[in-house]
């Protein structure tokens, strides 16, 4: 179980830290536990998924590009890093405000200095954190004021090991074609398929069966719909099958590059 130290700013809010504690324990300098955590994240690569030496991998980088996905899933990670107001999104809202509260007790970012020891003495050295980002984007992120929250775009980097996709984990799909939406696939002890999962996230005729199948489970009562990212590689938006296959096969074998 984690312990928690209380920063200089508790109970107050900070764009570092919205509960005004940090992860540490008695002992121990009082970032230690923390910059442990970050060198371990940064350690994380995505294990393979589809084969990427399947040749139509190509082909759905080329569908990627010219459904417009790049337009935000940009970069080696294939993510603008940028937050997204939630209604453009157009998924489920609920979460893009979690924090909108925080802002009643919002102040500049103060942390104890890296020599502090667990438990912190009276009269310890603190440090300011400038903030860098754009003062937009934060506003955005932690809902504050008149914003109504967003949501960072995602990368795409370990599709292949993420299904469900999108904010509220709605859109799923089996391989059998009458399993969609949580209720024919986990509900009912079934994995999702992560490639009918995301042909359920590209193609609006199968998105509109699992938000049905979604609503008809009463899920949207726990703000889980599987509804919105509008953003299609169908035969409406132009591409045939064997495109949105190839689409498919491109997102679930895609790694970034070695760092």
């Amino acid at each position: 179980m984690n312990q928690a130290v209380a920063l200089p700013t508790h109970p107050k809010s900070s764009a570092i830290a919205p509960d005004g504690l940090l992860a540490s324990d008695p002992g121990l300098p009082v970032w230690r536990k923390v910059n442990a955590m970050a060198a371990w994240q940064d350690t994380i690569w995505p294990p393979d998924g589809w084969r990427p030496d399947d040749p139509a991998v190509p082909r759905g980088r080329e569908v990627f590009d010219e459904a417009g996905c790049v337009r935000c899933h940009a970069g080696p990670d294939l993510t603008d890093h940028r937050v997204i107001p939630a209604p453009e999104v157009g998924t489920e809202q609920a979460r893009a405000g979690a924090l909108k509260k925080t802002g009643l007790a919002f102040v500049p970012s103060v942390l104890f200095a890296f020599d502090a020891m667990v438990p912190v003495a009276a009269g310890a050295a603190t440090l300011e954190v400038p903030m860098t980002a754009d003062p937009e984007q934060v506003e955005l992120a932690f809902a504050h004021g008149d914003s109504p929250g967003g949501y960072k775009t995602p990368s795409l980097a370990g599709l292949y090991w993420t299904a469900p996709y999108l904010h509220d984990g709605g859109v799923a799909a089996g391989r059998d074609a009458a399993r969609v939406g949580l209720p024919g696939t986990l509900l009912d002890g079934v994995p999702p398929d992560p490639a009918e999962s995301l042909r359920a996230l590209v193609d609006r005729d199968l998105r509109g069966r699992v938000v049905a199948a979604n609503e008809a489970a009463g899920l949207p009562s726990v703000h889980v719909t599987g509804a919105g990212h509008e953003y299609w590689a169908d035969a409406a938006a132009g591409f045939g099958r064997r495109d949105q296959d190839a689409l498919i096969k491109y997102l679930l074998s895609y790694r970034p590059p070695s760092p």
